[in-house]
């Protein structure tokens, strides 16, 4: 066979014979290169020509053969120059890679039947034609697999040839050598003597043939049917025959055969075991199956085994609005997160030559998919409800995600970004297994040298320093995955096997993602002391804090900080640490890892779940609003105890606990005549006189009138800084009122409190 490499420049004068009919096309060097992954047979060679992945070659375009040694691929072109370059066990690997190579490009035939990336098409392989030395092992398999498909007929006679005459009765020697018993003047026969099975060479060369096609269906992922139901070898006897005895027992039974058909199985057994045996095929025209877009195939094994079908993805998420097409998308458990929560992971898959770096543009590119990605998430919760229909189960999933939560903080969940690139071991090994620490060396970091220290690469773009938790901050993994590995799963094509794998890598990037977010962010939780308003504090000192801190729990009380750990931002964080111990339970430097659940850890500090705290449950404190025409709820509505929900007109007093108002009071300005139970309380975003604020939104439910109106007075007492006692509040309400206290009133005059 003649061996060609993807995109290699070869001399014009070295492959004027295995491209013969496939280019010919020269560059002003007279060098030529093809395009395609594959294999083709050339009847003017006459021989096969395998066109080899690219990414056998490393960067200075050298095959790698083991132990770090290389050599030029124009000296393996031909067939003698394999035999004096490549050990045999080399050569072996390159037979079985071809086989692997070739059910890759059928797997995805059969998945896209209509891909212009596939040039296919196959002639008959058997017959009185032409002979040509077929001496591969995919053209082996290929032929074992097509004789098994055209020659039912051939086995059904063969066999029922074989059995027919058994048990039959043989009288001759039934009578020259057994007594008979008289009875009624008839003779009989007690012991007759029956026509004896004797071994039968065609039925031991059925046997071999069907044990090669098991073999191929559990190895290669064929699905090659066997209708014959014999006894077949078993795996230890067939790995006997694999390893040399079958030569020889095919030797010992070769001139048992007299038809055509039968001969032929045998030459094509003694092949597959000999790999290197003259085939009889009908080679009149060129037969082939190449991809002439390998990067295509090798996206769609990716994809197969990490992402999600685009099929399954909302439109404008994956094939976005401005023509972009992110490689690989899914969902995931988020890197905040322990629980449930999921964000979308963006993956692109280069194809590449071996620890080829990767340029500027295809980064960019990269950054431009996630921010879309984002926008679109944006669009989607700003625009729940026309046209945000889920379409199928499966994008509920990705409709279901929400990078911003609702939190004062202004903060967007991490969006993780990783580009695929594939490997080679020297060992040429399919499944390189674990380390001693259980890592899967299937896939790898790609690492680079930052001043004599080697850490994983990562790419960062942010528009503020210090700000994880920002939508300008994307972060960029780049990992080598085993090419040998991917190509065999995905050749063998077994679902089980591809959706573990999927969640094995998976996880594999969620947590190698969160180491190296380890190295470059200090993480920790944060909770807030009795004596805080954990959302009023974040939001009024928002400027300090924002990108910093994030809500992914359950507890929307309970923070991640992220603090970037370089020396230049390290004066600036411990002055902000300082600040927020003041006010919040802060965890020890390396004592929060990202994704796990701190709350258990925070209460040991004295952080009290929720801040529902044993002694306010049972106050029940009130908060007067002053009703103006900034607080965007109709006062009539109010008054009447008629609302469901109240928006203050002005900005509150963030030094204020909101946690522990129970009840909320609308004032008139001349009286306050009943309160409402106040189901949920939230701060919000606004725009005011074309500037951003901060307002309190309620959500009301059950209205208490009063026994009487409180009058003007009162709110001049309370405006005024003056505390009302639960006795004076009683005599105005009535003894029996729920109310307690006021804790504090606003109104216009409070707008810079």
């Amino acid at each position: 066979m003649y061996i060609v490499f993807e995109e290699h420049q070869y001399a014009a004068e070295d492959v004027k014979v295995a491209l013969h009919g496939i280019s010919e096309l020269q560059d002003i060097n007279k060098n030529v290169s093809v395009s395609y992954v594959g294999y083709y047979y050339e009847p003017a060679i006459p021989d096969c020509v395998f066109i080899l992945p690219k990414v056998l070659l490393n960067e200075e375009d050298k095959l790698v053969i083991g132990s770090g040694q290389t050599i030029d691929p124009k000296d393996i072109i031909t067939p003698e120059g394999q035999q004096k370059y490549l050990t045999q066990e080399y050569r072996k690997f390159l037979y079985e890679f071809a086989v692997w190579i070739y059910r890759t490009i059928a797997v995805y035939h059969e998945y896209n039947p209509n891909s212009q990336a596939i040039y296919y098409r196959r002639l008959p392989r058997s017959g009185k034609g032409m002979r040509h030395q077929a001496n591969t092992y995919l053209d082996i398999i290929l032929s074992l697999i097509q004789f098994n498909q055209e020659n039912q007929d051939f086995f059904l006679y063969t066999v029922k040839n074989i059995h027919s005459g058994h048990n039959k009765i043989n009288w001759t020697r039934t009578i020259s050598h057994i007594d008979a018993i008289i009875q009624n003047k008839k003779p009989l026969y007690l012991n007759p003597v029956n026509q004896k099975r004797r071994i039968n060479f065609d039925e031991e060369l059925f046997i071999i043939f069907f044990s090669i096609l098991d073999f191929i269906n559990r190895k290669y992922g064929f699905k090659t049917p066997i209708n014959m139901q014999y006894e077949l070898l078993t795996q230890a006897q067939f790995a006997t025959y694999y390893n040399g005895y079958g030569k020889t027992r095919l030797k010992e039974i070769r001139y048992k055969y007299f038809s055509d058909k039968a001969v032929l199985l045998w030459e094509l057994c003694y092949a597959f075991f000999d790999n290197s045996y003259l085939l009889a095929v009908n080679t009149e025209n060129k037969e082939y199956l190449l991809a002439k877009k390998y990067n295509i195939i090798f996206e769609a094994i990716i994809d197969e085994l990490v992402g999600t079908s685009h099929d399954a993805i909302p439109p404008g998420l994956a094939d976005q609005d401005d023509g972009k097409q992110v490689d690989h998308l899914y969902t995931d458990l988020a890197l905040t997160s322990s629980q449930n929560r999921e964000v979308y992971y963006i993956g692109d898959s280069k194809y590449y030559k071996m620890s080829t770096a990767l340029g500027k543009p295809s980064v960019s590119k990269q950054y431009t998919y996630a921010r879309n990605v984002i926008q679109w998430n944006i669009d989607l919760w700003k625009n729940n409800e026309e046209g945000m229909r889920l379409q199928n189960e499966t994008e509920e999933r990705f409709r279901k995600v929400r990078l911003r939560p609702e939190s004062p903080n202004e903060g967007y969940d991490i969006i993780p970004n990783f580009f695929l690139s594939a490997f080679v071991d020297d060992q040429l090994t399919y499944d390189r297994g674990t380390d001693t620490d259980g890592n899967d060396l299937n896939i790898k970091p790609r690492m680079e040298d930052n001043n004599g220290h080697w850490e994983e690469k990562t790419f960062i773009s942010t528009q503020f320093d210090n700000r994880l938790f920002d939508r300008d901050t994307l972060l960029l993994m780049y990992y080598d995955i085993n090419f040998l590995f991917v190509v065999r799963m995905y050749a063998r094509n077994k679902e089980s096997e591809k959706a573990r794998w999927k969640s094995h890598v998976r996880a594999i990037f969620r947590n190698k993602i969160r180491e190296v977010l380890a190295s470059k962010f200090q993480f920790y939780a944060i909770a807030p002391k009795p004596t805080t308003f954990a959302k009023g504090y974040i939001d009024g000192n928002l400027k300090k804090l924002i990108g910093k801190v994030f809500s992914p729990f359950e507890d929307e009380d309970v923070f991640v900080l992220a603090l970037d750990n370089s020396e230049k931002e390290k004066a600036h964080n411990e002055s902000l640490l300082g600040e927020l111990k003041k006010h919040f339970f802060v965890t020890k430097d390396n004592d929060y890892k990202l994704g796990t659940d701190p709350t258990e850890k925070l209460k040991t500090m004295g952080y009290t779940e929720g801040m529902k705290k044993p002694a306010q449950k049972k106050e029940e404190l009130m908060i007067v609003f002053s009703i103006d025409k900034k607080a965007n709820t109709d006062p009539n509505v109010l008054l009447e105890g008629n609302a469901q929900e109240f928006l203050s007109g002005y900005k509150p007093n963030l030094k204020q606990d909101f946690s522990r108002i129970n009840y909320l009071a609308p004032y008139d300005g001349i009286q306050i005549k009943g309160a409402y139970k106040i189901e949920s309380m939230e701060l919000c975003s606004i725009i005011v006189d074309n500037a951003p604020s901060v307002r309190l939104h309620f959500t009301l439910k059950d209205y208490h009138p009063f026994k009487q109106s409180v009058p003007y007075g009162l709110r001049q007492v309370a405006s005024a800084g003056h505390s009302i006692t639960p006795s004076e509040l009683a005599h105005i309400l009535g003894d029996d009122t729920p109310y307690k206290t006021f804790d504090f009133i606003l109104n216009k005059d409070d707008r810079n409190r």
